[in-house]
């Protein structure tokens, strides 16, 4: 449907920034990009190969990159965060967008643990993680479908530390 705007997802490092102009040449409706490689110097080539004003660029790794990435020409990013958070998330994108390096640093340092929980392994516990939090705050219950699997008792303490010292 070339009336409807497509926003694909960049998880490798092996495809060239000129592909996607060239598929956007194809197809004019790849509007966006959300860029999910850990590797904020090879977004910004990327970015600036497929072209930095041709898309809106979307930090798809999340508030840890979110600072990174928005440097380098990201306008948005993805987030579970905001899911238990939604201030916390509110706080960082205003801030990068406004440009406040150091008040989106603060909220980084913030999630910072929660994150990295939510990246160990692989992202193995990327969505057990937010669960977790959610039913620490009364919202859901902490099971998850498999291939996850519900968290180990440190993490889940971990978790409910991080969650109650946010004063939620």
């Amino acid at each position: 449907m070339p009336d409807l705007g497509v926003v694909p997802i960049c998880g490798t490092r092996g495809l060239p920034g000129a592909r996607l102009a060239e598929l956007a040449d194809a197809c004019p409706n790849v509007i966006g990009v959300k860029y999910a490689v850990p590797d904020a110097a090879r977004f910004a080539g990327f970015a600036r190969d497929a072209g930095l004003d041709r898309f809106v660029w979307i930090a798809g790794l999340a508030e840890p990159y979110a600072p990174s990435y928005f440097s380098a020409g990201a306008t948005g990013f993805t987030s579970g965060l905001v899911n238990v958070a939604p201030g916390l998330s509110l706080r960082m994108i205003e801030a990068l967008r406004s440009g406040d390096h150091g008040e989106a640093m603060k909220v980084w340092e913030q999630i910072r643990r929660f994150e990295e929980l939510r990246a160990a392994d692989g992202s193995a516990h990327n969505v057990t993680v937010v669960k977790e939090a959610l039913a620490v705050l009364g919202l859901c219950r902490r099971d998850v479908r498999s291939p996850s699997s519900l968290l180990p008792d440190a993490e889940r303490a971990e978790v409910a530390a991080i969650v109650e010292g946010w004063s939620l």
